[in-house]
């Protein structure tokens, strides 16, 4: 096992955008501000870090089929909350609304990030 490090870090926001995301995350009642941003970083950048440490491609296809699902999960979320009616080649396997499922998260504070915690 991997030991333990502390990682911070500091951002203050110039652009609006920038300045909106960090409110939200901060102000998240549901969630806290690190599994927000993890379940984020994990789905791209997880086999990133793990391939730099180990160039076994059938030590990596588990976690980046999973990483794939999580993000192909995250994209369909976020063309239900804006309305969009194409996929964009996007499908999923549940048939649950986005209004049910953040539902759902919102009772049990919970996030499917894909198993990627698991990884960890």
């Amino acid at each position: 096992m991997d030991e333990q490090i502390d990682f911070r870090w500091r951002y203050q926001p110039c652009k609006e955008a920038d300045i909106r995301l960090m409110r939200y995350i901060q102000s998240n009642p549901i969630r806290a501000k690190s599994d927000i941003i993890l379940v984020a970083i994990r789905s791209f950048w997880l086999p990133h870090a793990i391939i730099a440490n180990s160039r076994d491609k059938k030590k990596i296809q588990p976690l980046a089929r999973n990483c794939i699902q999580s993000l192909k999960r995250q994209a369909q979320e976020i063309s239900e909350l804006a309305g969009l009616e194409e996929s964009y080649g996007i499908y999923t396997t549940h048939s649950d609304s986005l209004r049910d499922s953040f539902t759902y998260r919102s009772n049990n504070s919970v996030y499917d990030d894909g198993g990627l915690s698991n990884f960890l």
